[in-house]
């Protein structure tokens, strides 16, 4: 006589349900942030790009109120037989000069389009697309653990 296994409760369900949708919303997130990348890989212009100065601002803190020091890098690149320079984004650190950078930039616009392209920018949508699949594993191992026990007490 075949035993029947207990159905789910609403807290596995619903939980199996969210790690599925979070899991689908990275997976698709990752995707599509692969295709703006491969866009961006076509129609922009990658160059080695140097780091010439630095420019420093002082802001104030939003919650503590207190002043700190940001840094941008002013980095020079090739444009056709012309250099061009562009500054870079504020941070918290300073970059030194001479460090080398890819920068990817739009060859009708260089100095407006210009920005420095992240060592890191090609391993996001793949993680991205790898959390999700966990998420989406972890979210039916459940399901499947409950249907494989239930059909080995069927036999």
């Amino acid at each position: 006589m075949p035993v029947e296994s207990p159905s789910p409760s609403v807290d596995e369900t619903l939980s199996t349900l969210w790690g599925l949708a979070i899991g689908l919303l990275l997976m698709v997130g990752g995707l599509w942030v692969q295709q703006i990348h491969q866009r961006e890989q076509v129609t922009l212009k990658e160059v080695q790009g140097t780091v010439v100065d630095t420019i420093s601002r002082r802001e104030r803190d939003a919650t503590t109120h207190q002043e700190k020091i940001t840094y941008a890098p002013v980095i020079e690149f090739p444009v056709t037989n012309d250099r061009t320079r562009f500054t870079g984004k504020y941070e918290s650190y300073r970059v030194s000069n001479g460090k080398p950078v890819v920068v990817r930039y739009n060859p009708q616009q260089p100095a407006t389009t210009a920005q420095v392209v992240d060592p890191l920018e090609g391993w996001t949508p793949w993680a991205m697309v790898g959390i999700g699949g966990l998420s989406v594993f972890w979210s039916l191992t459940p399901l499947l653990l409950r249907w494989t026990s239930g059909c080995r007490r069927d036999r």
